[in-house]
């Protein structure tokens, strides 16, 4: 039997421990802060690392890495004859079959569902109506916005297409479609049990963004499909569909500026980028890059909301440098020195704490004062920032929702809960009955500016960055969050007196 994740030196599958290394710290050396990345040549690891607080076997919000999870499960059932993907998409939806639906909507198939070459403007249908959260049923938007070019012919980034993948298995298995991918492959693979999919107002799986899994099971989906989609000598997903789905079915350089990882072209809910490799890519920087010529698969999970695209640039540059240009197809002799090293980067590798300086005196004649807010879009009308002799800071204020405080590090990075309350977790647009993790850090970056980062890291993902300049007994305040469909209310620019 074929085993997945047999643990082997960088130097068994053919590049040094060193590379590995330098790999790790030519992201850190321009602020991309991994939350995990596993290296795999072959069916073997010979590099996993996770970033203090994030575990293996823990889920990780995966985002647009959702979209393939979908469009694996939409080929398992189309090859067992339950879709047809030359079929309208509207045969399997006939409700919303009357006279009033365009022609380039009716036509619209399953293939070009899977390939983003639908008729619409929008990069979602649900958007087009109102906010995402806000719209009752995603799948009432779908068939009677506007089209504009017909189905299968431009490229155009369509999250309700990927939406749609989902709920089309749902009507057919009546399961969540990551149910039916667990069943039918990855559990196979030794997936996770707990890894599943949000649900999208309406109570459908939100297959375009919330699938929740381990790095790990990131990874097999990956490595399934560079098997063309076999393991352990049964076929788990058809293969003419994987071919298909790897390879180049549209062109999607709609800026005319080709790079890594756009104007390669896109298959099935899969970006073709450089150098014949093909990834899975989601918001963030969540990334399965799969290189066939070598073998070779990088997977990572991350936040760089706000910095996408300079941090998915600079990913792919250095694994290319890196990785990539020094793998060999020989193994090399062991380095037990380098391997070491190694080893111990990855098992220490903590959250960043944001840099800067770790007392200022500007600051200490504000230290745990209050400060009275103009109206603002934050709805926050008094504010006291806290640092005490150990570096523990707290942000106390009041808004909307009442009294506050969001506790953060100075020279070190402080676990907490996000104050805010009644975000989704399970169903976009349905308040939660928790609060979400979150980890915070600040410094002063100059004597009279103190610049405070708090990430959540839960089922949801973000980041919110906190500016507070102390002058002549004022403060000025800026937050700014980058998140999908939560953290809006801490958003403006607004000042205050002392109280």
């Amino acid at each position: 039997m074929k085993e997945i994740f047999n643990i082997i030196t960088p130097e068994k599958a053919g590049i040094p421990s060193h590379k590995v290394i330098e790999f790790m710290d030519g992201l850190e050396r321009f602020g991309i802060n991994l939350h995990s990345f596993i290296l795999m040549k072959g069916d073997d690891v010979f590099a996993e690392c996770y970033r203090k607080p994030f575990k293996q076997d823990e889920p990780h919000r995966m985002y647009s890495v959702s979209k393939t999870f979908a469009a694996m499960t939409t080929g398992i059932l189309i090859g067992d004859g339950l879709i047809d993907i030359n079929a309208p998409m509207i045969k399997y939806f006939p409700e919303y079959d009357n006279e009033d639906v365009h022609p380039f909507v009716r036509n619209m198939t399953v293939e070009h569902i899977l390939k983003m070459t639908t008729c619409f403007p929008y990069g979602s249908t649900y958007s087009a109506v109102g906010s995402p959260d806000k719209v009752p049923n995603w799948l009432d938007t779908f068939f009677c916005c506007k089209a504009t070019h017909p189905s299968g012919t431009l490229y155009n980034y369509d999250s309700s297409a990927s939406y749609m993948l989902a709920v089309l298995i749902e009507r057919i298995t009546g399961k969540p479609f990551m149910e039916v991918l667990k069943e039918r492959a990855l559990s196979k693979m030794g997936c996770s049990p707990d890894a599943r999919c949000l649900k999208a107002p309406g109570g459908h799986s939100w297959a375009s963004s919330a699938v929740l899994c381990s790095t790990r099971d990131l990874a097999r989906l990956a490595r399934l499909t560079m098997l063309g989609g076999k393991w352990n000598g049964e076929q788990l997903i058809p293969e003419d569909f994987v071919r298909a789905a790897t390879t180049n079915q549209v062109d999607d350089d709609q800026s005319g500026f080709p790079d890594a990882f756009h104007g390669q072209g896109y298959g099935y809910q899969i970006w073709m980028t450089m150098e014949g490799s093909y990834s899975f890519i989601g918001m963030g920087e969540q990334l399965a890059v799969c290189m066939p010529d070598k073998d070779l698969l990088f997977v990572c999970t991350s936040d760089h909301q706000g910095l996408e695209g300079i941090a998915r640039q600079t990913i792919y540059i250095e694994l290319m440098h890196h990785i990539k240009d020094n793998l060999g197809d020989c193994s090399l002799p062991d380095n037990e020195a380098d391997y070491k090293a190694l080893t111990e980067k990855c098992e220490n590798l903590e959250y960043p704490v944001y840099k800067g300086a770790y007392s200022s005196p500007v600051f200490d004649k504000y230290n745990g004062r209050t400060f009275v807010l103009d109206k603002n879009s934050m709805g926050i009308s008094e504010i006291t920032f806290t640092v005490d002799s150990d570096g523990n800071g707290r942000i106390d204020y009041i808004n909307a929702q009442g009294e506050k405080a969001i506790r953060f590090g100075v020279g070190k990075a402080v676990i907490d809960e996000f104050p805010q309350d009644g975000y989704s977790t399970e169903i976009l647009g349905q308040p939660g009955d928790r609060r979400f993790r979150s980890i915070a850090s600040g410094a002063f970056t100059n004597e009279k500016t103190l610049h405070i980062k708090c990430d959540v890291i839960d089922d949801y993902l973000g980041n919110l960055n906190i500016i507070a300049i102390f002058e002549n007994d004022y403060l000025s305040l800026y937050m700014k969050p980058n998140a999908q469909m939560f953290l809006g209310e801490y958003r403006g620019f607004t000042s205050g007196r002392l109280k």
